[in-house]
């Protein structure tokens, strides 16, 4: 089975078409899915319909196909979703490094969408860069900065307990966006999916700085205030990453246990269609993990 959207606010389940295994694909069984919160919850508001949801996948390789040499039993990350298993190519599947536990392990694909969106406006070590929402992609923005040596990463978020979790992630500094200072960094990262929090940011940032929109789920139109004219201000968006697998080979050896915050909810995948209905409220969790071993497959 796999989920999908199916009409407007309707998470359904579907039946997975038998599927032979070709010459250089695997067989993949779901082992934990996870949610991107915001980003599932635009799709079942507004389509298209219908669609799949989720993209973040752990599973186990049970078949390959000639010329594979990943062998049967290898732990490896997918971009399947919420589906109890796969059939992909095996250049497209990352095989997970034995000291990397299930659940950090899962953050590998929007680790690599964030970066690729850093790529874009190049912050460098010494300037100061400013994030904006520490949820999933905010926190794994402040983490993938951080790693790669930019000393000066703070943080705006409204929520106390993603303030703290913002800190353990590695920002100097987190406000709540009233106390955001002015004209203060050279590096915006929209991860707030509001366009409050985008007009804050924007407004924090000093004149000619740069920014790049991450959130795609977004909870009403950002549009540019006076600022993005008044002090001549870049804004690029960024969607999915480019190379997952060599974002992967940065990615294992800074893996922290940091990163299993990132989960504080799991359910079992029989539990996960009805979870959707609790999870527009402004106290929803970060990311929500999907055990799919507590789940009979059909």
């Amino acid at each position: 089975m796999r989920l999908i959207a199916a009409a407007l606010l309707t998470p359904r389940w579907e039946p997975l078409a038998p599927r032979v295994v070709g010459p250089g694909e695997v067989r993949v069984q779901t082992r934990l899915s996870a949610l991107s919160v915001a980003s599932e919850l635009s799709v079942l508001r507004g389509g298209p319909f219908p669609s799949a949801l989720g993209y973040q996948t752990l599973g186990t390789v049970t078949e390959v196909g000639p010329g594979v040499t990943l062998p049967v039993g290898a732990r490896v990350v997918t971009t399947l979703g919420h589906a109890a298993w796969g059939v992909h190519g095996a250049s497209r599947v990352i095989p997970v490094p034995d000291d990397v536990s299930d659940r950090a392990a899962l953050s590998v694909i929007l680790a690599e969408e964030t970066a690729k969106g850093l790529r874009r406006v190049r912050p460098g070590p010494r300037e100061r860069v400013l994030v904006a929402g520490a949820g999933l992609l905010g926190l794994l923005s402040v983490f993938n900065l951080t790693r790669a040596g930019v000393r000066d990463v703070s943080v705006i978020e409204p929520r106390a307990d993603r303030q703290a979790l913002a800190r353990q992630f590695g920002a100097r500094e987190v406000y709540a966006p009233a106390e955001a200072p002015r004209d203060a960094f050279d590096v915006g990262v929209e991860c707030s999916a509001a366009p409050a929090g985008f007009a804050t940011l924007l407004g924090a940032l000093k004149p000619r700085g740069r920014c790049v929109v991450l959130s795609d789920g977004n909870w009403g139109a950002l549009t540019l205030p006076p600022d993005f004219h008044r002090k001549e201000l870049s804004v690029v968006a960024s969607s999915d990453g480019e190379d997952y697998a060599a974002h992967a080979r940065w990615w294992w050896p800074r893996v922290h246990p940091v990163l299993e915050a990132l989960y504080p909810l799991t359910v079992a995948a029989t539990d996960l269609p009805g979870l959707y209905a609790t999870l527009d409220r402004p106290d929803r969790p970060v990311s929500v993990l999907v055990d799919w071993q507590r789940t009979i497959r059909p």
